[in-house]
């Protein structure tokens, strides 16, 4: 087992919403108990669901949110507000809108469905695809998955940040981005720590592309989309977002168009409530990959002081539940699901992280301890010990 320096694992898997201002079939080494038999959903607890969403978003003004829970037992999907205010638009549960770091699930399926084809090797280095960068002779593929890299975040550079807020329809190359990465230059050794990084996953995409030799856009369909029929998901390469969608806020102020460009894999992905729900079951059973490639992907980065709260390859694990949380200019978001008790929970609330303060989070977590408190609290093995 190896042990890394004690970082910020807990607060990044609490509060990734807040990280980024531009923006879980049973894991090996997981003590999964039983839940109860208990009724998980009927009409009470569907209205005591829609009470949690409506107090977040009364709590915090937001203008709509869409809310998904599927149990063994029923469903209850709600979609509250408009989701255009200036039109009066209403919401629906099948509108659109930007899944922000949720992207990293499906870019990190990607690498490892091409590692399944053994086009590549988790223990290659990163110096195989950009040598330019500081420490990429140590530096692994799982280690760029998992965020042990040491690579600082290039969202967080001066070069990068000026332009959020000031030209949010500035398009980004990314050769423009690889260059503020490498200036970043890096935090740690790699595998010392853990450090959550967008730049992380700009890499992994720029990899799928390069090993592919395709565009992103096109192996996320042909591979993910297309196969899963996932209709309403696609990434996106220009501002506006396509068909009806949720507008996102930034307080009072419509922020929903910018250019993806600089999210780009780690971030620039749209989809809706359905299709999310398909993907999330589908990335937490590994449904794409071997049984081998999902034992590397569930081998989680943790702190035994918060045993229920770890990091896997492109995922995070909140009990048995798995999936990703995240957000971007005007929409947060949180998506997780677990196998165990065959539960899945959706939430997103079209208004910037620093709006929420953790709302969709919170959401999430009121509803698991009400339906699935055993999943919730589901002890984790960890493979990398944050001390």
């Amino acid at each position: 087992m190896n042990k890394i320096s004690r970082v910020s694992l807990i607060s990044v898997l609490t509060l990734l919403a807040l990280a980024w201002s531009f923006g879980f079939s049973t894991a090996a080494g997981e003590e999964v108990k039983k839940e109860n038999k208990k009724v998980m959903m009927n009409e009470e607890i569907k209205k005591k669901i829609e009470a949690i969403l409506d107090k977040h978003i009364a709590e915090r003004k937001v203008p709509a949110a869409v809310l998904g829970v599927w149990t063994p037992d029923g469903d209850a999907v709600v979609a509250r507000g408009k989701s255009d205010p200036k039109a009066g638009t209403d919401a629906k549960a099948t509108d659109r809108f930007r899944i922000a770091s949720v992207t990293k699930t499906f870019t990190a399926t990607l690498l490892l469905m091409l590692a399944d084809e053994k086009k590549i090797n988790l223990d290659d280095r990163l110096s195989k695809f950009f040598p330019e960068i500081k420490n990429a002779d140590k530096i692994t593929i799982s280690q760029i998955l998992d965020h042990t890299s040491g690579i600082r975040c290039y969202t967080r550079a001066d070069e990068f940040d000026k332009y959020v807020k000031s030209e949010p329809l500035k398009k980004w190359k990314s050769e423009e981005l690889l260059k503020i990465l490498v200036g970043a230059g890096v935090e740690f050794e790699p595998g010392a720590k853990f450090m959550y990084s967008n730049s992380n996953y700009l890499l992994a995409g720029l990899i799928v592309e390069k090993i592919s030799g395709n565009k992103f856009a096109d192996e996320l369909q042909k591979r993910i989309c297309g196969p899963l029929g996932m209709k309403n998901t696609y990434y996106a390469e220009g501002p506006q977002i396509e068909g009806a969608y949720f507008h996102g806020y930034d307080d009072t102020i419509d922020v929903s168009l910018f250019d993806p460009s600089g999210p780009n894999f780690a971030g620039a992905i749209v989809s809706n409530l359905d299709d999310l729900k398909i993907w999330i079951e589908s990335m937490s059973t590994g449904k794409l990959l071997s049984k081998e490639m999902q034992a590397q992907r569930l081998k989680l980065a943790g702190n035994e002081k918060n045993p229920e709260s770890g990091y896997g390859l492109g995922m995070m694990s909140w009990g048995s539940f798995k999936g990703h949380n995240g957000a971007i200019t005007g929409y947060t978001i949180v998506a997780l699901s677990s196998p165990e008790v065959k539960t899945t929970i959706i939430c997103m609330m079209p208004m910037c992280a620093s709006n929420l303060q953790g709302a969709p989070e919170q959401t999430f977590k009121e509803i698991a301890e009400l339906i699935a408190p055993e999943a919730l609290h589901t002890k984790l093995k960890f493979d990398k010990i944050v001390e």
